[in-house]
C-alpha cells in the first residue's frame, strides 16, 4: 500500500506542475466567452501510459437515457467517474496512474491556476474583482467518458451548479480532429423549426487532437451564456475517448475536493 502511495504522489506531482506551466502560458480568450485551448496537456510519456491504462469497457456505467438509441439500439455514451471507489476496482498499476492523475485534477492549486485564467468571466458571474476570483469555491469531479457513433449534444450554457468544465481530449493519433467541441452563438436570424443548427452558428471548433483539452467558464444567464456541443459523431468516427474535469459549486461524495 505504502509503495502504491508513494507512486500516485509522484504521478501527482509531475502532472500537476506540468498542467499549471501549460495554464500559465496559454493565453485566454474572451469571445464568444473566456476559454482556454490547452497544447501538451500531460507530459507525453504519461500520455502514453494513459491511452495504454485505460479502464476495461466492462467497468463504464451507461450515461444519461438521452444517449441511447444509435443504429444498433446502444448507449452512445458511457463513464468511469474517477471516484476511490472506482478507483479501488483497477489492477494496482491503473490505481497508481488514474489515482495521481485524479489527485492532480483535483488539487487546489489546478484549481486556482484555471480560475485566474479565466478571470474575466468568474468575475462577471460572481460579481467580484478579478484578483479575487481564485478564491471561488469549486470541487473538481473528474470523469472519464466514451462516445461513439450516434452520439451528439446540443448546444447548451451547462447547468449553474458548475463553475468551470475543464475537458481534455484522449485521442491516440490526428485522424480524429474534426471530432471537437464547438462553441456557438446565437443566430441573428434564428429559424424556429427544423434542426438546432437552424437557430446556432459555430463560432469555433477545438480540434480533437491528442494531449490538448478546453475550459471555459460556465455562464447561464440572460446576458452571458456559454453555449457549446457536439454535432452527431459520424458513421466511422471511432471512439471518443474524453476526460471532464468540471468543478461544481458544491462536492460530491467519493470525489476529492478542490476547494
Amino acid at each position: 500500500m505504502g509503495t502504491l502511495i508513494a507512486s500516485c504522489r509522484k504521478v501527482t506531482s509531475r502532472v500537476l506542475d506540468h498542467l499549471i506551466q501549460r495554464i500559465g502560458c496559454t493565453p485566454a480568450v474572451d469571445e464568444p466567452f473566456s476559454h482556454i485551448y490547452l497544447e501538451e496537456v500531460i507530459p507525453v510519456d504519461y500520455y502514453e501510459r494513459l491511452l495504454g491504462n485505460l479502464p476495461g469497457l466492462e467497468l463504464y456505467n451507461q450515461a444519461a437515457e438521452r444517449h441511447y438509441g444509435n443504429a444498433e439500439g446502444k448507449y452512445v455514451r458511457s463513464m468511469f467517474a474517477l471516484t476511490q471507489a472506482n478507483l479501488a476496482r483497477l489492477p494496482a498499476e491503473q490505481q497508481e496512474l488514474w489515482g495521481g492523475i485524479a489527485a492532480a485534477l483535483t488539487a487546489p492549486e489546478l484549481k486556482r491556476a484555471v480560475f485566474t485564467k479565466l478571470a474575466k468571466d468568474l468575475a462577471f458571474r460572481y460579481g467580484v474583482p478579478e484578483p479575487q476570483v481564485g478564491e471561488i469555491g469549486g470541487h473538481a469531479r473528474p470523469t472519464l467518458y466514451r462516445e461513439t457513433e450516434g452520439f451528439e449534444i446540443p448546444p447548451h450554457p451547462d447547468t449553474r451548479k458548475k463553475v468551470v468544465t475543464m475537458h481534455l481530449y484522449l485521442p491516440p493519433d490526428r485522424s480524429q480532429l474534426h471530432l471537437g467541441t464547438g462553441l456557438y452563438r446565437r443566430s441573428w436570424l434564428p429559424r424556429p423549426f427544423g434542426h438546432w443548427t437552424n437557430r446556432f452558428v459555430k463560432v469555433k471548433q477545438f480540434a480533437f487532437q491528442p494531449n490538448s483539452g478546453y475550459a471555459f467558464v460556465v455562464n447561464n444567464s440572460l446576458t452571458k451564456k456559454s453555449w457549446h456541443g457536439r454535432e452527431t459523431l459520424p458513421a466511422g468516427a471511432g471512439a471518443r475517448n474524453t476526460l471532464l474535469n468540471a468543478f461544481y459549486d458544491t462536492p460530491r461524495e467519493g470525489f476529492r475536493e478542490a476547494v
